[in-house]
């Protein structure tokens, strides 16, 4: 009976600590989007993107559709894609395209010849009129469902907001201050000047990482000026920038 007790304690404390182990990810996940939710002054848009190195033998050019579309039934999408194939004397590129009233979701197929060596990559990129709530929410779903085919994988998760008209340098600085302190992000790089402005940051809120130069980064902000636009663009990202701004 003692040893009931004790099995039956014990069971308890392992589901008390899974308990609060999933308590403070929740609360760590929900102070980024609260951060995040300040980037702009107007409607912000998201983006997840995935990128891997498929992790089996060479796949045959005629079942490498049928691959993506079983990846693409499996996040949900069932209809309406849309098929491109491009053809390079090195490289073979396949895309299914699925645009929907919220969301552009592309999965990529590439392969590349390299002397003798066969690359194949896979690549999942999600484009949202949402907030970084959904953005994490897509970016989970993509590590789970790729990551069995996938190798040396990376993903992130990326806000853009805009505000109206030219910032200038003190503007930009007082916005990039106030993300990264509301994170209590330590700065590991930045630059920052009218012609590049870009910041890399870690926090402890965010448990995902990569390393730059032996040091670990998980929060990357850009801004860049859209002259026909008139608008000031900012990009945060977890952990990192994969969109070209």
């Amino acid at each position: 009976m003692k040893k009931i007790w004790v099995a039956f304690i014990v069971l308890l404390w392992g589901v008390a600590g899974f308990q609060i182990i999933q308590g403070k990810a929740a609360a760590e996940e929900n102070k980024i989007i609260q951060v995040f939710h300040t980037v702009g002054s107007e409607q912000k848009t998201s983006m997840v993107e995935y990128y891997g190195t498929y992790d089996d033998e060479y796949l045959p050019i005629e079942k490498r559709e049928v691959l993506l579309r079983d990846i693409a039934q499996k996040l949900g999408i069932t209809r309406g894609l849309e098929t491109d194939w491009t053809y390079e004397e090195n490289r073979q590129e396949i895309s299914l395209t699925k645009k929907a009233k919220h969301a552009v979701t592309t999965l990529r197929f590439i392969t590349n010849e390299e002397g003798k060596e066969i690359k194949q990559y896979m690549i999942a990129s999600i484009a949202l009129d949402k907030d970084m709530e959904s953005a994490l929410a897509h970016k989970k779903k993509l590590e789970k469902i790729l990551g069995d085919y996938t190798k040396d994988s990376r993903s992130s998760a990326n806000v853009i907001g805009a505000y109206d008209g030219k910032l200038d340098l003190d503007k930009r600085n007082e916005v990039a201050d106030g993300i990264l302190g509301e994170m209590g992000a330590k700065i590991v790089t930045e630059h920052r000047d009218m012609k590049l402005y870009t910041i890399y940051a870690y926090t402890t809120y965010v448990s995902d990482y990569v390393m730059q130069e032996d040091q670990a980064v998980n929060v990357n902000i850009a801004m860049r000026y859209n002259e026909e636009e008139d608008k000031t663009y900012v990009y945060v990202a977890t952990p990192i920038l994969g969109l070209d701004y």
